[in-house]
């Protein structure tokens, strides 16, 4: 029983964030044991609300079939003896050199201690853990979760900032174009959500329409990430909270922001009487309390409503064509 309280103080955090979608976790192994256990074994566990999929493969080609279909896996938990001695190091050699992944975590799993250096192992095959099966205790199976699930968050982040960077860099080359302007407010907005919280959706619209009666006409998607990206360009298909918004309408401040459900909604006016709406999915993060964001984190978001607001009225008088 004292196990359960090992990660109950992560797990509070899941209320806060209902819709994060669930880690996936690559099982590898020819015995159909193994499998039953570890699910079972981590059917509870959750890393700040988000909880776990496990997908099943029983020999390393399957591991490759099913890699090669399923993207975002987070981790591999893979046997080193299956159809051969080596089936295991050969996943793991081809996930690194031919799938070019080098963001999921590798752990190793043997039966058999002593069949191959585990030093060398580690160092050869670029394997993040090496364990025995005997050792795989309950208890260290969920620190190994923790410990993995916690790098892969940080090595997708790093990813997520270094191709924002590269749309900045893009757009950066025509300044004065529209389309450049919107290229430039998604590599930044991208940047940006990755550094204010763990989430990766967001739509920074227009709302010059915006009236009770044409609510469903009052947002065109100026720049976006994640599930937002296919509306950029054209009025905005996905849910908001339009009340939400109204409220920040009547608000007497050229710059104010709610959280609403977990989610961001930040208006900024400009003096032409146009409205600018920045909306960010699951915008708090784990640590903050009562739904609140750090003060750093609200002025970089108020610098980006301010300044692409700016770039976007700029291409508006001028009549560039985005």
């Amino acid at each position: 029983m004292t196990d359960t309280f090992l990660f109950a103080d992560e797990n509070n955090t899941s209320a806060a964030a209902p819709r994060k979608s669930p880690y996936k976790i690559l099982i590898v192994d020819d015995d159909d044991e193994i499998h039953v256990i570890t699910r079972m074994a981590l059917s509870d566990f959750q890393l700040n609300g988000r909880g776990l999929e496990f997908i099943s493969a029983y020999s390393g080609q399957e591991a490759q079939q099913v890699l090669q279909e399923q993207d975002q896996i987070a981790l591999v938990l893979l046997d080193v003896v299956m159809e051969t001695d080596h089936a295991g190091l050969d996943v793991a050699r081809w996930i690194r050199e031919t799938l070019k992944n080098r963001l999921i975590r590798i752990v190793l799993r043997t039966g058999q201690p002593g069949q191959a250096p585990e030093e060398e192992i580690i160092a050869r095959y670029e394997i993040d853990d090496y364990k025995e099966k005997t050792e795989l205790t309950y208890r260290k199976l969920v620190t190994l979760m923790y410990c993995s699930l916690r790098a892969y968050r940080e090595l997708l982040r790093i990813e997520r900032n270094r191709q924002s960077l590269e749309q900045i860099i893009k757009a950066s080359a025509e300044l004065f174009s529209a389309s450049s302007v919107r290229e430039l407010s998604r590599g930044i907005l991208a940047q940006l959500v990755t550094l204010v919280t763990h989430a990766d959706t967001a739509a920074y619209c227009s709302v010059d329409g915006l009236t009770a009666k044409s609510r469903s006409n009052g947002f065109e998607v100026l720049a976006a990430t994640g599930h937002y990206a296919g509306d950029e360009g054209s009025r905005l298909q996905q849910q908001v909270e339009h009340t939400v918004i109204e409220a920040l309408v009547q608000r007497p401040e050229p710059v104010s922001f709610v959280i609403h459900q977990h989610d961001y909604y930040g208006l900024y006016k400009t003096r032409n009487g146009r409205s600018y709406l920045l909306f960010i999915e699951g915008i708090v993060k784990d640590d903050a309390p009562n739904d609140e964001l750090s003060e750093h984190d609200q002025h970089l978001l108020e610098l980006f409503m301010n300044n692409t607001a700016i770039a976007f009225e700029h291409a508006k008088d001028h009549n560039l064509d985005g």
